[in-house]
C-alpha cells in the first residue's frame, strides 16, 4: 500500500480528537481518478476507521454509506463483538471525506461481504493493544487478563475499563498491523454460538428520529445565509446548453444571482425562497443542441439489434462444448423474453447543499459514493481535491441510484457565483427524469435435456445496455474504450449455477442515448428471469419436479442452492393442490456467486378484476454468518416486494427521446395493499463467512412470479411487466 496522504496528526484533528485516546491507524490509497471509487477494501484499512475515546467509547468511522440496508449497523457489531461492548456504546459516525482515507462506495451487497474482514481485524486488534497497556499498568502477563464488558478483569479480581487505559498526558498513541499479534483473535469468528453482538437484531438507533421527522437527510441540512438554488434539465439526455436568455429572470423579485454557464450545460438561478427561485427558472429561455437521430424509445437501438439475424455479439461470457450437438437430446425447449427500463423510484428526492468559499469547499448530500462526488466537484470547480469536503448525510433509499449526486454539482456552481452558501433540491419529475435507468433486456434462450433430464444443451444470447459503464458521468472521450469492454454489470447472473453438456452464453451491451447504470441487483433479476423461466419450461416438459430438476442439474460448486430451494419448497407447501387460478412458482439464483437465494411466489389469477395478485411469498437465503438477522429479513422482504413491482406494475415510458413517466402516478410501485406476504428462513451453514444480503433475493422473485402464472394459467410469461390484458386479452 501507498503511504497515506493524510498525515496522523491530520488526521486526529478532523476527527474531531482533542485531548486523548486512541486510534489505529493503517496506510492505504487515497489517490483515485474522477470515477466511483472501486479499490477494494485490504485487511489493514480497518485502522483508519476505529477509535477508542478517553471516556472508553468506542467510535467507529464507518465505511459504507447508510440508506437503509443496514449495513453500517451490522458493522457497528462487529466492532462490538471484537471490543467487548455494547452495539450501543459504539458510536457510528458516517464520516467526512476529510477524515478518513477514501473507501469503495457503497454498492453491490458488499457492506458485510467485503467489510466484515477489515473492521474485525482492526477492531481486534485495538483490543489486544488495550490489553498490553493493561499488562503493563499492573506489570503482569497480558496472557492472563481476562476479557470483560467495556475492560478487563486482571490480577486480583480487579476491572479495568477501557477508559483507565487512555492515555492521561494527551500522548496519541497510534496501533499499527506490526505491532503485537499480526492476527490477532477474531472473536467475530471464534464465537460462532457464543456471540454476543453479532446474531442480534440490533436496530437502527435513528429509527425513532426518522418516524418523528428529527433524522437529517439532505434536503434538511441548511447555513446562515443560504439561498435556494436551482437549473434547468436538458429536454432530453445528450442536450447541450448553446445560450440562454435570462434577462427577464434576473429582474425577477429575490433573484439573487442568474448563472448561465455553457461549458457546465448549467442555465441556474439563485434566489432568496424556492418559490422565486422556481419562477424566475421558468422565465429562462434556453437554447438547446440537440443530439441527432433522437428516437421516442431509447431502447430501440437494443430492439433494432435483436431484429438482426444473425447477430453479432460481442462478448462471450461461457463457451464450453457444441451447442449445435442434439445427439442423445430428448426434450428441447426455446423461448424469447423482454424486460423494460425501470426507475431507482427512492422516496427521497436527492438534495446538495455547497458553500464555496476561497479556503474550502464544504458539501453536503446524500450519496453512495462519496469520494467520487468530492473528486467530481473539485474538477468542475477546478479546485484541489483537498480542498473539497464532502459530508455525506443519510439517504432516504439509494438502490444504486445515488452513486451520482447531481444536485450538489449544480449547487456548487451556484454557490461559486453567487459567493454564498446555496442549496439545490430535485423534484419528483427531476429524480426520474434525470438519473439513470435500468436498461432494457431482450434474451433468447434454447435449451435441452436427455432421457434422464440431465441439461445437453444450453445457447443463452441477450443484449441489453452498459451499467458500469453507461452512467452519463464517464467521460465521452472514454466510451469508445470502455464501449469494447464486456459489462460485468450488465451481465450479473447470466451465468448459470446449472450443468450442461454443452453450453455457450453470449452478450451485447448496447450504449443507450440515455444514460443507464446500476439499479438494485444489476442484471440479475432480468437475467434470472430468462434462466429460471426456461429451467421451469424444461422441467415441465420433461416431466420432472422444478425444485428436483433444479437439483438434479446444479453445478457441483452451488451445492448449497439445494438446501434454499428445498426449505423454501417446504415452507410454501410446494406439491399442494391449489384452487383453480392459482398457482405455485419457483425460482433460484447465486447472487455474485456467493450467496443463496430461493422464491416460492403464490399466484392467483382474478378473471373478474382481471387482474394477477401475488398473495404470498416464500423465501429462503443462504448468506452465510449472519450478523444482524432483523435487517436481513428487512431486505429479503423489500426485494421480493420489489420483485413483485418488476413482474406487474414498474416500467419506464419514453416519449421523444425523454421519459415520459414522471412520477408515482405513473410508476407503480407495489402498494401496501397488494404487497405479498413474504415468510422467510435464513440458513447459515457452519464456518461460512457473511457475504451479501441487500440485493440477492429480487434476482429470482420475478422469474418465481412468472412461473407461478404459468401454473395457474398454462401462459408462459415471456415480458416484464405482464399485464392482465397481454396475456389473457381485453375482453
Amino acid at each position: 500500500m501507498t503511504s497515506l496522504d493524510l498525515t496522523r496528526r491530520r488526521f486526529l484533528i478532523n476527527t474531531g480528537w482533542t485531548a486523548v485516546g486512541i486510534t489505529a491507524l493503517s496506510a492505504c490509497s487515497s489517490i483515485m481518478p474522477v470515477l466511483p471509487t472501486q479499490n477494494e477494501p485490504e485487511l489493514g484499512d480497518g485502522y483508519a476507521w476505529v477509535q477508542l475515546l478517553p471516556g472508553g467509547q468506542a467510535r467507529f468511522f464507518a465505511p459504507r454509506m447508510e440508506m437503509g440496508q443496514g449495513a453500517s449497523i451490522g458493522l457497528t457489531q462487529v466492532v462490538a463483538e471484537e471490543m467487548n461492548l455494547a452495539a450501543s456504546s459504539v458510536a457510528c459516525i458516517a464520516p467526512a471525506t476529510s477524515q478518513v482515507p477514501a473507501f469503495k462506495m457503497t454498492a453491490g451487497s458488499e457492506g458485510i461481504d467485503e467489510f466484515f474482514g477489515p473492521v474485525s481485524h482492526a477492531a481486534a486488534n485495538l483490543r489486544e493493544h488495550l490489553r498490553r497497556l493493561a499488562a503493563l499498568k499492573f506489570n503482569i502477563n497480558s496472557a492472563g487478563i481476562a476479557d470483560e464488558t467495556g475492560g478487563f478483569r486482571v490480577k486480583g479480581g480487579k476491572f479495568v475499563s477501557y477508559g483507565e487505559l487512555a492515555p492521561v498526558d494527551g500522548k496519541i498513541i497510534s496501533v499499527s498491523e506490526n505491532e503485537g499479534e499480526d492476527q490477532p483473535r477474531r472473536y467475530a469468528l471464534e464465537r460462532r454460538g457464543r456471540h454476543k453482538s453479532i446474531g442480534s437484531t440490533e436496530p437502527d438507533p435513528n429509527l425513532a428520529h426518522m418516524v418523528t421527522g428529527k433524522a437529517q437527510f439532505s434536503r434538511d441540512a441548511s447555513l446562515p445565509g443560504m439561498a435556494f438554488g436551482g437549473s434547468l434539465m436538458p429536454p432530453v439526455s445528450g442536450a447541450e446548453l448553446k445560450n440562454a436568455d435570462a434577462a427577464a429572470a434576473g429582474s425577477m423579485p429575490g433573484v439573487i444571482k442568474v448563472v448561465i454557464e455553457p461549458s457546465h450545460n448549467l442555465a441556474g438561478i439563485v434566489a432568496k425562497t424556492p418559490h422565486q427561485m422556481r419562477a424566475a427558472l421558468g422565465a429562462i429561455k434556453p437554447e438547446w443542441h440537440l443530439p441527432e437521430n433522437i428516437t421516442d424509445n431509447p431502447g430501440d437501438r437494443i430492439r433494432d439489434f435483436w431484429r438482426q439475424i444473425p447477430r453479432d455479439f460481442e462478448h462471450d461470457l461461457i463457451s464450453d462444448g457444441d451447442v449445435d450437438d442434439l445427439s442423445d437430446t430428448a426434450i428441447t425447449v426455446s423461448g424469447q423474453f423482454e424486460t423494460s427500463f425501470q426507475s431507482h423510484a427512492a422516496m427521497e428526492p436527492r438534495a446538495g447543499l455547497a458553500w464555496v468559499r476561497d479556503e474550502k469547499v464544504e458539501v453536503w448530500c446524500g450519496t453512495q459514493a462519496p469520494f467520487f462526488i468530492q473528486r467530481r466537484i473539485a474538477q468542475i470547480l477546478g479546485r484541489d481535491e483537498d480542498d473539497v469536503i464532502l459530508h455525506p448525510m443519510r439517504m432516504g433509499g439509494g438502490f444504486g441510484g445515488r452513486v451520482l449526486c447531481q444536485p450538489a454539482e449544480t449547487a456548487a456552481l451556484l454557490s461559486r457565483a453567487a459567493k454564498r452558501p446555496v442549496k439545490v433540491q430535485w423534484t419528483r419529475e427531476d429524480e426520474f427524469r434525470g438519473n439513470y435507468f435500468q436498461p432494457p433486456y431482450f434474451h433468447k434462450i434454447d435449451a435441452a435435456v436427455f432421457e434422464d433430464g440431465s441439461i445437453s444443451r444450453w445457447r443463452h444470447d441477450f443484449a441489453s445496455a452498459p451499467i458500469f459503464f453507461g452512467i452519463d458521468a464517464i467521460p465521452k472521450i472514454a466510451r469508445p474504450i470502455l464501449d469494447r469492454l464486456a459489462d460485468e454489470g450488465t451481465a450479473r447472473g447470466a451465468t448459470p449455477p446449472y450443468r450442461a453438456a454443452n453450453k455457450l452464453v453470449r452478450y451485447s451491451d448496447i450504449r443507450l442515448p440515455v444514460s443507464t447504470g446500476a439499479w438494485r441487483g444489476l442484471g440479475a433479476a432480468p437475467n434470472s428471469f430468462a434462466i429460471e423461466s426456461i429451467m421451469d419450461q424444461l422441467a415441465r416438459n420433461a416431466g420432472i419436479d422444478p425444485i428436483q430438476f433444479r437439483i438434479k442439474n446444479l453445478e457441483t460448486q452451488h451445492i448449497r442452492l439445494a438446501q434454499v430451494m428445498r426449505k423454501a419448497g417446504d415452507m410454501a407447501g410446494w406439491g399442494r393442490r391449489m384452487p383453480t387460478g392459482s398457482g405455485l412458482g419457483m425460482a433460484a439464483a447465486v447472487y455474485k456467486e456467493k450467496t443463496y437465494v430461493a422464491v416460492v411466489a403464490e399466484v392467483t389469477i382474478n378473471h373478474s378484476g382481471k387482474t394477477i395478485e401475488v398473495p404470498r411469498v416464500w423465501c429462503a437465503q443462504d448468506c452465510g454468518l449472519i450478523v444482524n438477522p432483523g435487517f436481513v429479513e428487512q431486505q429479503i422482504i423489500g426485494n421480493v416486494v420489489w420483485g413483485v413491482g418488476l413482474a406487474l406494475t414498474e416500467e419506464v415510458l419514453f416519449s421523444g427521446g425523454a421519459a415520459e413517466t414522471d412520477n408515482f402516478d405513473g410508476y407503480e410501485i407495489v402498494r401496501q395493499e397488494n404487497a405479498p406476504y413474504v415468510k422467510t428462513a435464513l440458513i447459515e451453514p457452519e464456518g461460512a463467512p457473511p457475504v451479501g444480503a441487500g440485493e440477492p433475493a429480487i434476482a429470482p422473485t420475478p422469474a418465481a412470479i412468472a412461473n407461478a402464472i404459468f401454473a395457474a394459467s398454462a401462459k408462459r410469461v415471456r415480458k416484464l411487466p405482464v399485464r392482465y390484458d397481454a396475456l389473457f386479452g381485453s375482453t
